[in-house]
């Protein structure tokens, strides 16, 4: 029996350019980002394009019942929806050229649905250029991601085993809610004293009465948030970064899957603890898979808004890279608020919970006066970094203190265990001027000791002695927890501290322990131990 004349046409018409089209645009953002861009999030983003463009194809294809000229009108629309920002940018964004645009995008629609002769041969000629797009791209990004980093496991696991180590809750009473909050480059009483001339003994009086131990002696083990917080989360030292991946090289990926998959959330979600995650902008921190709920105020990662702001959405809305100065430190600004609101929230969730919060404060940019008055841009210009970084803190300690009030307004019994730490201090005046190419092995003692020393206080409750002592580190904080409550045996590592040579070179370490330690110079510390 023969088919009907329709049925023949779409038998024959099997095209697929119109998906290499949606691809083409990601593929090539990515290529262009592989080092900061997790592939995850690239395959997430791709995977919406190319089912937006099948949606789109198909229902052409359904309406027009001819595929040909169906894939050619929506290539028109894919391509107009998803190249618009790389043309505007090029031109340099003139009033007339959206409306040109809308326009020409319009009739290549038009001319498609309505072609009729040539679209065998046009077929061919598309898909070949679609195949030729996605394939240069794909060679981009083969050569820009290195083949180590290609192979690496989704979870990095740590050189030693801990979690078999770890027991169940074994203090006294039920298990306790846990917080970890970060307030990123909030350095230490005497660090704040010698560098910014700030008297912060009233904030760390009020935590000691509250029953916090200060480390007054505590310094990052690393300096900068990526590898410093992977390491704490971790429980470890990064002495095997430099051997999966080599000295030269600035790929941080490796540092956001540890800090994605980190150990601590995996040995308390098994213990039977939901994880609450409050990020801030910043992509390695601003959500967690793995969490129960996350509470942070980042919307989108920065690879997705740098392709949606290559996109025709990023008329429907002014774009990230519009924003005025004052638009940018109000997001800063906002969110902080919004964090320290997340922080209650958590706080009603059902326990055990375990809340690991990375606060932006005092971190730059300083938008907070001591009373928590917004401070614009001129203003702040007007009243300087030392000021500015001591009312942020001003401002800082009482949001700390305020929380503590409501978290801490318990019985004995079910006090949680608190632990307020910084990830790093605050940068030296001279690495702001050249954050690309400073370079931390030649930086001073002066400037190291301003880095590393950081705020790091415990509140343990329930444990007679639990081992604290004025010098520790980050990398010991969660053993010597785990060992207190869980009764975990874990080694405490000597604490130890260490620079990387500039941000191309990130796990090229060199030891500077000594150095940190000391009120005034010292001698240059050596290698990382294997």
């Amino acid at each position: 029996m023969d088919q009907p004349e329709h049925a023949r046409r779409w038998r024959h018409q099997l095209v697929v350019y119109p998906l290499l089209f949606a691809a083409w645009p990601v593929l090539f953002l990515y290529g262009r980002n592989v080092a900061e861009t997790p592939t995850w999030e690239a395959v997430r983003l791709l995977a919406y394009n190319i089912g937006i463009g099948a949606a789109v194809f198909v229902a052409l294809a359904v309406a027009l019942r001819d595929a040909r000229r169906a894939a050619m009108a929506s290539s028109a629309l894919i391509l107009g929806l998803l190249l618009w920002g790389h043309v505007r940018n090029l031109a340099g964004d003139p009033a007339w050229l959206l409306p040109l645009w809308l326009s020409g995008v319009a009739l290549c629609v038009v001319g498609a649905i309505r072609l009729r002769a040539f679209l065998r041969e046009l077929t061919t000629i598309l898909s070949g250029v679609s195949l030729v797009l996605v394939a240069l791209s794909l060679v981009t990004i083969w050569q820009a991601k290195p083949p180590v980093l290609a192979a690496a496991p989704a979870r990095v696991p740590p050189p030693e085993d801990l979690e078999p180590r770890v027991g169940e809750w074994s203090a006294e009473g039920k298990p306790r809610d846990i917080y970890y909050l970060i307030f990123d480059r909030y350095p230490s009483e005497k660090n704040m004293r010698s560098y910014l001339g700030f008297d912060n003994r009233a904030f760390t009086a009020d935590l000691q009465r509250r029953g916090f131990y200060m480390a007054p002696d505590s310094t990052a083990n690393y300096l900068k948030t990526a590898s410093s917080l992977s390491s704490s989360l971790n429980l470890r030292y990064l002495y095997d970064m430099p051997k999966r991946y080599g000295r030269d090289t600035g790929d941080a990926l490796p540092l956001s899957e540890l800090l994605r998959n980190h150990q601590l959330g995996r040995i308390l979600q098994a213990r039977g603890y939901e994880y609450v995650h409050i990020g801030a902008w910043w992509d390695p921190t601003q959500s967690n898979p793995h969490a129960d709920a996350n509470l942070g105020y980042g919307i989108r990662s920065d690879f997705e808004t740098t392709w949606w702001e290559t996109t025709l959405l990023s008329e429907l809305g002014k774009r990230p890279s519009q924003l005025s100065g004052d638009e940018q430190r109000r997001i800063h600004y906002d969110g902080a608020i919004r964090q320290f609101q997340a922080l209650r929230t958590a706080m009603t969730q059902p326990g055990p919970t375990f809340t690991f919060a990375h606060i932006l404060l005092p971190h730059e940019p300083f938008v907070f006066d001591r009373l928590g008055r917004y401070v614009s841009l001129t203003e702040d210009g007007r009243r300087g970094r030392t000021r500015g970084y001591i009312e942020q803190t001003q401002y800082t300690n009482g949001q700390i203190s305020a929380f503590l009030d409501e978290l801490l307004d318990v019985d004995a019994a079910e006090r949680p265990i608190v632990v307020i730490q910084a990830d790093e201090g605050p940068h030296p005046v001279r690495y702001k001027l050249d954050e690309i190419g400073f370079d931390w092995e030649s930086a001073t003692d002066a400037e190291l000791q301003e880095k590393f020393q950081i705020l790091n206080a415990y509140l343990l409750p329930g444990l007679d002695d639990p081992g604290l002592y004025a010098a520790i580190s980050p990398v010991n904080t969660w053993r010597l927890i785990l060992n207190g409550y869980f009764d975990a045996d874990l080694p405490l590592l000597d604490d130890r501290s260490y620079v990387f040579r500039d941000i191309s070179h990130l796990y090229d370490y060199s030891e500077v322990t000594d150095i940190v330690h000391c009120s005034g110079p010292c001698t240059t510390g050596g290698e990382p131990e294997n």
